[in-house]
């Protein structure tokens, strides 16, 4: 109970903190150019999102409040004006029954770990420490040298242990998650670079539209995060090789006031074909109406 207690007092603290240093932070009223920017922003955005309508509950929606962009920080007016936008939904019922099903096949697996960490034997890497302790103040090198090499044995094959445990962990839930249970639709304005953790495949949509599709399935939050299909309208996008992969980049236009539109990207986290049926029902027209 007192440690429950120490928790949220420091909880409590960390809020005050953190609300002290944000009301802390300077800002500036937006001008009217600004908050026309972020109001022609929001009403596009979310009036494209719209033309997708699922079944599945509305996990979160972040960005559509105008309330929120009517303060800025000084220095914003020397750089294009950036917004962005999110919305996901998940099949929350399928989440949970898959995860159910989850923490049932790894319970066997949490035994088998329990009796790994009993074979590490912890008292004799404690009582190694304290031998190489007295051999390195009784300045005897040679004993040291042995009793590090006999801690590393153990400690190897405690990592061993550890991993297989952990790779048959990650297996099972892998195999085991929810697919095609999660959408996210995120759109960038004036987002002028997008990095890629997987190589992005091409593709045109019956319109024309380029696309780029991104397969970098994963587990996240205890679901499964389906690739990404990408559309980015803006001009000059060049592709760009990089030590972490390939990445795409829009040059910013110098000659443009800082509320207009310069790019425009939209990625939608979803199974591929129904990420590709969701960007033909978004309202791609009014998104590439932005551009100024």
């Amino acid at each position: 109970m007192q440690k429950k207690f120490l928790f949220t007092i420091l909880m409590v603290l960390m809020a005050l903190v953190s609300s002290t240093v944000l009301a802390e932070l300077p800002s500036r009223p937006a001008s009217e150019a600004e908050k026309q920017f972020f109001n022609r922003a929001i009403e596009t955005c979310v009036k494209a999102a719209t033309g997708y309508t699922s079944t599945w509950a509305k996990i979160d929606e972040a960005g559509q409040d105008p309330e929120e962009f009517t303060r800025l920080s000084p220095g914003s007016e020397n750089a294009p004006l950036v917004y962005h936008y999110y919305i996901e939904w998940a099949d929350q019922e399928r989440i949970d029954k898959t995860n159910s099903e989850i923490s049932a096949a790894l319970a066997p697996q949490a035994a088998s770990l329990e009796k790994t960490a009993e074979e590490i034997d912890v008292k004799q890497l404690e009582d190694l420490a304290e031998q190489i302790a007295a051999a390195a103040t009784a300045g005897n090198a040679s004993e040291v040298e042995r009793l590090n090499r006999q801690a590393e044995e153990i400690s190897a094959k405690s990592d061993q242990l550890f991993s297989e445990s952990d790779r048959a962990t990650r297996e099972t839930i892998e195999k085991l998650a929810a697919r095609d249970a999660r959408v996210v639709i995120r759109i960038g304005i004036n987002q002028f670079y997008q990095g890629f953790d997987a190589e992005p495949i091409p593709g045109t949509l019956a319109d024309g539209t380029p696309f780029y599709r991104v397969e970098n399935g994963r587990m996240y939050n205890e679901s499964w995060v389906e690739g990404t299909t990408f559309v980015l309208f803006g001009p000059n996008w060049k592709t760009v090789r990089e030590d972490a992969g390939t990445a795409m980049e829009s040059p910013e236009q110098p000659d443009k006031p800082h509320t207009a539109v310069q790019t425009v990207v939209i990625a939608v986290e979803a199974e591929q074909q129904r990420a590709l049926g969701i960007i033909n029902r978004i309202d791609l027209k009014s998104l590439r109406d932005l551009l100024n």
